[in-house]
């Protein structure tokens, strides 16, 4: 289940990263921006990244119409990614709990004398013929 939630989570993220890198490239070659971008990608920190990144996109996004949808789409695609991910650790943490607390059963086969075959069964549906 872990592993099926990473990869999940994983999937999601790609389409982020995919839409990010579009959007990038069109800030790109757009001469006010570029200086802007230098500095991004020089800057020490994600929060000093994200705070001038988020300048370059507002500014661009009010001169640019389509630079708009695509930073809007980007949203979108991020919280739903987030969305996605609250989601699985939400459904993760609930198997996780139903395991741990679900009663551990336990079965004994008690006999005496001498023992050639020896069977267990365990929750049984239906008809079982022995011979």
């Amino acid at each position: 289940m872990t592993a099926a939630t990473g990869k999940a989570v994983e999937l999601a993220g790609e389409p982020v990263r995919d839409k990010a890198k579009q959007l990038y490239a069109m800030l790109r070659g757009r001469a006010e921006n570029d200086a802007e971008l230098a500095e991004i990608e020089q800057a020490p920190d994600d929060a000093e990244k994200a705070r001038v990144l988020e300048g370059v996109i507002r500014r661009a996004a009010d001169a640019d119409p389509e630079v708009r949808r695509e930073a809007e789409a980007l949203e979108a695609l991020v919280r739903e990614a987030t969305e996605a991910n609250a989601e699985l650790r939400r459904e993760l943490a609930e198997l996780r709990e139903s395991v741990r607390t679900r009663p551990t059963e336990q079965y004994f086969n008690n006999f005496s004398g001498t023992a050639k075959q020896a069977i267990q069964v365990q929750k049984v549906s239906g008809t079982i013929n022995i011979s």
